[in-house]
């Protein structure tokens, strides 16, 4: 190939790169800021590439069209810039201070570049003006370029750093050729060939400032994987065309070395490949680079949101605190954590969980570090290497000893309840650690808060745990003094007769059995506690025998009970002293809700299957609301301090236990009736 056509060749690649970028900006891009100025400059750069390649072929002669075309296109990207850093430099201040700092070194070095050249060479003046402009003009643009970079405010520097390097290193390979031509006094003919791929290499930061302008309708619209994937496709048909080039070169050119030549180009090709496929470095660099560049937003917030929600609640009984970090250091690809909680009611704050490091135990925050406070002050997200290379950002923040001692702590995340510091987390640096972003710290932030309330709530759930275990017990104990209750009832009740009836045989004989009973009822009350078994022993007994039992015991006080027994032998599985206490504390309910005149009557008869005991008076009875609210809930009695409240929802209870049902029909001012139903045994 010659000279000429390679020069032709890398114009004809400018232009079809412009054109297409002219094309985009003129229709699909065309809500993009400064979208029409931009159209406008690449259809002049595409119209000058494509000049250029005619001349190069000889099909254009004319050096005044070529300078005037220079010209064009040099004019038409100063316009944009010069749009840009008014918009950026409203203020006309700024724009004198620009313009006095770098006009006069600007007019001063063009002049004598200028000059110089003019009075040393021998070319035409149409060679002496295109040079003279191209130094004048791609200085100035130069300048420009690098004054909107500098002026851009943080949040848009990134999404206009693409065009300064397209803009600017047009003009800066401009002024590089034309500096080269005045110093030497004629044109590099390499230099001028070059211009052309040059110029097209520069294309491609302007598309992707093109880009990252839409960034955030390509979030809208496009999903990452895509990009991602679209990325990684493009990149494997480049390397498939690169080793494509490389083996027809070597084919062609090596001579009798080229099959040789040729595996060892396709296994350097594949170990290269395989060596950044498995480099996580080399991964994490790629998604940093690609969010960069086609995302205004760093996060898909939804994915985060999603996966972060779907970490904390499937542990599966994983520690909590542990799938805090977890969730946590999946947002910023972080390699592990640990997490520091408040104690309870403590001084301190100390390690609870860890995930993909050991739980450092013996790292303990007081309360009253500098860390905390600060954590506390601020609720900010901590940078340890920005701590470390800007420490006025945190004003003057010195942290624990072990904290510093160890590099590879990267980030400290505050866990807020509102504006109470939680606990904190520090995360491991990853192998290519970002930097941080107003997102980062927004969205770390938020996450924080939520895995706060996650572990908090674990925290309280323990806690409720713990206490429905003392209530247990209290419940248990509730339950053993009501029983002793009614067992001082009955020594009472011998007690205050003994005076009278004494010297009464039967009555002597009625006391021991009392207190033969007190005893049985006892040891058994005993048994139950010290058993390794919660649940009351059952067993097949007979009906009768438990309900004659418990009438007898309530023989002593008035009025005393009516019985009458089905006449058959009913059999239920129950433990029978339980049973008879609970007969026997329902019937002396009933006693106590009736007068000594009254009546109190207990039945035992059969319905479908099941056994029905039937406890009935003729005493105060009970409103419908009372029997619904207060009669079976747990230590609500209306007996003052001689009652624990607990009786009716015991009976209750251990009915249930037995697969039976409780009745209760009641009127007030005509009596009360119990009904308890339980299963036929086999």
């Amino acid at each position: 190939m010659e000279i000429n056509e390679l020069a032709a060749f890398g114009y004809a690649a400018a232009t079809v790169l412009f054109a297409m970028l002219a094309a985009l900006m003129a229709t699909v891009w065309n809500d993009r800021p400064k979208a029409g100025l931009v159209s406008l400059s690449c259809a002049a750069t595409a119209i000058w590439a494509a000049l250029h390649a005619a001349g190069s072929l000889d099909y254009l002669n004319d050096p005044i069209i070529l300078l005037v075309i220079e010209w064009v296109r040099n004019l038409s990207w100063l316009t944009v810039l010069g749009s840009i850093i008014k918009d950026l430099a409203p203020e006309s201040r700024k724009l004198e201070e620009i313009a006095l700092r770098y006009g006069t070194l600007f007019v001063v070095v063009s002049f004598l570049l200028v000059a110089y050249f003019w009075l040393t060479t021998t070319e035409t003046m149409a060679m002496v003006a295109t040079v003279g402009g191209g130094i004048a003009l791609s200085a100035l643009g130069v300048i420009l370029a690098e004054q909107v970079y500098r002026n851009a405010p943080f949040d848009v520097r990134s999404s206009l750093k693409y065009l300064c390097l397209g803009i600017g290193g047009i003009f800066l390979y401009d002024f590089a050729i034309f500096g080269w031509t005045v110093i030497n006094g004629e044109m590099s003919i390499n230099h001028w060939v070059a211009r052309g791929f040059v110029t097209a290499i520069f294309a491609m930061p302007l598309g992707l400032a093109a880009l990252r302008s839409i960034r955030l309708s390509l979030d809208a619209r496009i999903p990452r994987q895509i990009i991602f994937y679209s990325v990684g496709s493009v990149a494997a048909g480049i390397i498939v065309v690169v080793l494509l080039l490389g083996d027809y070169y070597v084919r062609t050119y090596a001579g009798v070395w080229g099959n040789v030549a040729r595996i060892v180009l396709f296994v350097a090709v594949m170990l290269a490949l395989g060596a950044s496929l498995i480099s996580s470095t080399v991964r994490a660099r790629v998604r940093v680079f690609l969010a960069k560049s086609f995302f205004q937003y760093k996060y898909d917030y939804r994915k985060e949101w999603l996966r972060l929600i779907g970490t904390l609640s499937g542990s599966d009984g994983e520690n909590v605190a542990d799938t805090a970090v977890r969730a946590v250091t999946q947002i910023v690809s972080s390699p592990g954590g640990a997490v520091w909680v408040q104690e309870d009611k403590g001084k301190s704050y100390v390690p609870v969980g860890a995930w993909g490091i050991e739980v450092p135990v013996e790292r303990a925050v007081a309360q009253d570090s500098r860390l905390v406070r600060f954590l506390r002050k601020s609720q900010w997200i901590i940078d340890l290497s920005e701590v470390d290379e800007h420490p006025a950002r945190y004003e003057g923040l010195v942290l624990e000893p072990w904290i510093d001692d160890d590099g590879n702590w990267w980030l400290i995340v505050p866990l807020l309840l509102g504006q109470r510091l939680l606990g904190f987390m520090l995360l491991r640096k990853p192998k290519v650690a970002p930097a941080l972003n107003f997102e980062d710290h927004d969205l770390l932030r938020t996450v924080g808060r939520h895995a706060a309330t996650h572990i908090e709530q674990a925290e309280s759930d323990k806690r409720l745990a713990e206490s429905s275990q003392f209530s247990a017990y209290n419940r248990l104990t509730a339950f053993l003094m009501h029983d002793l209750n009614n067992l001082i009832a009955q020594q009472s009740l011998v007690v205050k007769n003994a005076e009278k009836h004494r010297h009464n045989p039967e009555f002597v004989d009625d006391a021991i059995g009392t207190i033969a009973n007190s005893v049985s009822r006892m040891r058994r009350l005993m048994e139950q506690l010290s058993s390794s078994s919660a649940q009351p022993q059952s067993r097949t007994v007979s009906l009768d025998e438990v309900v004659t039992s418990a009438v007898e015991r309530a023989e002593l006080r008035l009025p005393k009970p009516g019985i009458k027994l089905a006449g058959e032998a009913l059999k239920v599985r129950a433990d029978p002293g339980r049973l008879t206490t609970l007969t026997e504390y329902l019937i002396r309910n009933a006693q106590d809700a009736t007068d000594d005149d009254g009546r109190v009557d207990v039945s035992v008869s059969v319905e479908k299957g099941s056994v029905r005991i039937s406890i009935s008076d003729t005493g105060c009875g009970m409103t419908p609301e009372f029997v619904r609210d207060r009669l079976f809930r747990p230590f609500d009695s209306t007996k003052g301090s001689q009652g624990m409240g607990i009786g009716a929802y015991q009976a209750r209870e251990y009915v249930r236990h037995l697969g039976g049902l409780v009745g209760v029909t009641s009127t007030v001012g005509e009596g009360t009736r119990f009904d308890i139903w339980l299963p036929v045994a086999p």
